[in-house]
């Protein structure tokens, strides 16, 4: 109580803005104490016999809280290290081989536009058609939890020039792509085929 006793003392003779200054923790913290007046603030403001009810609560609720993790936790025996790790790391089977995703796109480019004349209007469906074909011959190779996307542009040979991107996210030790590109006379294909491994 000498703490406390101590910032009354001192609000007793301030004026009544001083006194709220002074009951404000910064103005608490700024007064220097000897170390032998505040031993006792680490368990609040009450003298070290009288309000320990309070500390002793705060102590029995910690107690608890840490008995309740430890049940929750997996029993840690002396071989387990300290920081849990996935020791399951989820990898493909076979990964994807771009050679072989052209070998199996080129065919079907050749069969279905080989002697094919481009129309602008009747394009639109015959280029998600033959998307389709391509996504079916690249899923017949049997790559296991691979996403399987298909882009197919489909434009007529002229002297312009045609510019495609792609922009993606995925991982580089998977995930893949495989380019094919069939022109004839009249029409240009390009097919690119993405890969992507679901984990």
């Amino acid at each position: 109580m000498l703490t406390l006793g101590l910032a009354e003392a001192k609000m007793g003779s301030c004026s009544f803005g001083e006194a709220e200054r002074l009951k404000k923790p910064s103005s608490l913290e700024a007064m220097r104490l000897p170390r032998s007046w505040c031993g006792h603030l680490s368990q609040g403001w009450a003298p070290p016999g009288g309000g320990s009810e309070l500390h002793r609560s705060k102590e029995k609720r910690r107690e608890k809280a840490e008995r309740l993790s430890q049940r929750k936790r997996p029993n840690a025996g002396p071989s387990s290290s300290s920081s849990a790790t996935n020791l399951y790391v989820p990898r493909a089977a076979r990964t994807f081989s771009a050679e072989e995703a052209r070998a199996a796109i080129r065919p079907v480019l050749e069969a279905r536009l080989k002697d094919a004349k481009y129309e602008p209007h009747g394009s639109a469906l015959a280029v998600v058609e033959l998307a389709e074909c391509v996504k079916k011959a690249v899923k017949a190779l049997g790559y296991e939890r691979y996403k399987i996307v298909c882009y197919l542009a489909l434009g007529a040979t002229t002297s312009s020039g045609l510019c495609c991107s792609s922009r993606a996210v995925w991982s580089p030790t998977v995930d893949t792509y495989a380019e094919v590109c069939f022109q004839n006379d009249s029409l240009f294909a390009l097919c690119l085929v993405f890969a992507v491994y679901h984990e």
